[in-house]
């Protein structure tokens, strides 16, 4: 595996000339999706679009001449990765094995072994051990809503930035301690749980944590900034970014969640504020943003050569899910964003989501 935290951290900074971020969401308002593609360079992009909670037809989009993408190709989803692995741990909530209050140590009580490259995690890598004491200041559902102090990523040393709880500060280090943590409690490694308890039960077959050799038929290699092709093969899974999925398979996803109204309350229940200017919070798994319709459940994903964008209103059920495999792509989801509602949302403003 190529891919190291740093080109991960790189990998999601806000690229002011090429997203909806800076220049505004008007400028995409009334483009085609190939025509923006096109300008863009995005020579792959699925999305599908959510109406009432019902996932529609996924939409294949291509702004490369002679480089046609399917609808049901598989794409990295990056960090959309992440409110599939909440969904699965507020189930285990409900299940009663896991404890939202209780702190990390209660079910790592020899501490957490923390690799220093997350995509390369074996017992002759560098890697630090966190003690349980540590350990004991951080609860589950810090972990959940970005609160609990850990950084977003670290190389070395994991230490805590902040006091656990004392404000949000995005995480897949958090994430990462999370995957520990469920995979301590159901002794089953992430992928296969979400395997037999997710993926299976939502008709999800082809979504995976980790490469499966049967997707290399439609697997669509990623683009990064500088032209170069990125193409890596999670082989362990990644709770914060590794999600190999379909546009149709993350629409059924979402719309799982969107009719659960017990495991939706539980997601938005006790947000912890990220931008009151923009109106963000952000909830167990999710961001929050309070709009016109809302409140709307979101969360972008950046791996190298891939962008991915997720949002639905929680009163309407209408949303979408759109991957694409350019740095670039952001723009699409701002576009597609527009083509659901008229809604003005501050989301496409907030730094991180480019």
């Amino acid at each position: 595996m190529s891919i190291r935290r740093r080109n991960v951290l790189l990998a999601g900074l806000p690229l002011p000339f090429l997203s909806a971020c800076a220049t505004g969401i008007n400028q995409f308002r009334e483009r085609s999706d190939a025509a923006l593609a096109k300008d863009l360079g995005v020579c792959a992009a699925s999305y599908a679009v959510l109406r009432a909670g019902v996932p529609t037809a996924p939409i294949a989009v291509s702004g490369c001449d002679g480089e046609g993408t399917r609808t049901d190709a598989i794409f990295q989803a990056a960090s959309l990765t992440k409110p599939v692995v909440a969904f699965a741990a507020l189930q285990l909530v409900r299940d009663g094995l896991l404890d939202l209050q209780a702190p990390v140590s209660h079910y790592l009580p020899h501490g957490y072994r923390h690799f220093h490259k997350a995509f390369a995690r074996s017992t002759s890598d560098a890697h630090d051990v966190v003690t349980s004491t540590s350990l004991s200041r951080v609860s589950v559902a810090q972990l959940l809503n970005h609160s609990s102090g850990l950084p977003n990523w670290a190389s070395g040393t994991l230490s805590f930035a902040f006091e656990p709880g004392q404000r949000w500060g995005y995480s897949g280090e958090g994430f990462m301690l999370l995957q520990a943590v469920m995979e301590a409690v159901t002794r089953q490694d992430l992928s296969l749980h979400l395997n037999q308890h997710l993926f299976a039960r939502l008709g999800m077959a082809d979504s995976s944590l980790v490469w499966r050799d049967d997707f290399a038929q439609r697997a669509v290699p990623g683009r990064t900034l500088f032209g170069t092709q990125a193409n890596s093969r999670f082989r362990q899974a990644v709770a914060a970014a590794s999600l190999y999925t379909t546009a149709a398979d993350y629409a059924r996803f979402m719309s799982a969640l969107l009719a659960d109204e017990k495991h939706l309350a539980l997601t938005l229940e006790n947000p912890i504020g990220v931008d009151a200017a923009l109106g963000l919070q952000w909830g167990r798994g999710w961001g929050i943003e309070q709009a016109t319709g809302g409140p709307y459940i979101w969360q972008w994903g950046n791996n190298p050569g891939f962008r991915a964008f997720a949002m639905a209103s929680v009163v309407s059920k209408d949303g979408f899910v759109i991957l694409t495999n350019n740095d670039r792509g952001m723009a699409l989801a701002a576009s597609v964003a527009h083509k659901v509602s008229a809604v003005e949302h501050a989301v496409f403003r907030f730094p991180w989501v480019g």
